[in-house]
């Protein structure tokens, strides 16, 4: 694990050395999803809001390579893929970001960077605390001007706004929505949908069951 200290020089540094991977629009989505990570961050994991600002950094640069570029990526650092995963070529530059990251940014390859750029896209059953929010940030930076993005990213900060005691439960409900909505869109797009996703959600759902318990035996 890197002992990098991420400090605002070296995330000044950084802002500036992934330009290169990426157009001007990927680009100010990038510096979006670092701002909603120091937002989210300090209020759920404010121990480690620079870490996730350099994850948000990095979590998009091979996002603008072809399929063939990115099977290229997967051939040269050993990556395992699906046939299908032919049919759903978004999904390959969270495999391909994490492993580059070794390779051209190596003081940042801190495991829980890597894991949550890994996870950005798709989400997992059992996802930490850090990898949701950067998951979650790349659905609702205010540079997002899709409907289901631009109501999400109201839904949590109105409710935290309004409940601010409730922030475990809201950011959980959070999850299940922008889970709910990435299902409804590929299903209306009569996309494949990633088992990983289908984890996630169910995953988010059982966490929400089980803290809605909790509060009501309490």
């Amino acid at each position: 694990m890197s002992n990098i200290i991420i400090d605002e020089a070296s995330l000044d540094s950084l802002r500036e050395r992934v330009k290169p991977y990426m157009n001007e629009k990927r680009y100010l989505h990038t510096l979006g999803v670092e701002r909603e990570c120091e937002a989210l961050g300090k209020l759920l994991l404010p121990e480690k809001v620079n870490k996730l600002r350099a994850a948000a950094l990095l979590h998009d640069i091979t996002k603008m390579l072809s399929l063939e570029k990115q099977l290229k990526l997967c051939a040269l650092f050993g990556i395992i893929y699906r046939k299908g995963d032919i049919m759903s070529p978004k999904l390959f530059h969270a495999k391909t970001a994490s492993e580059l990251i070794k390779r051209d940014f190596p003081e940042y390859a801190d495991e829980e960077i890597v894991s949550a750029v890994r996870w950005h896209t798709t989400g997992r059953r059992g996802m930490t605390a850090f990898e949701s929010i950067v998951y979650l940030a790349d659905y609702i930076e205010d540079t997002r001007t899709f409907p289901e993005c631009v109501e999400l990213r109201s839904f949590f900060w109105d409710s935290y706004e309004k409940d601010k005691s409730d922030l475990d439960a809201i950011f959980l409900k959070t999850m299940i929505r922008s889970f709910d909505c990435t299902i409804n869109g590929l299903v209306s797009e009569s996309a494949p949908i990633d088992n990983d996703t289908v984890d996630a959600r169910n995953y988010f759902l059982e966490s929400f069951w089980e803290n809605s318990n909790e509060v009501h035996q309490s």
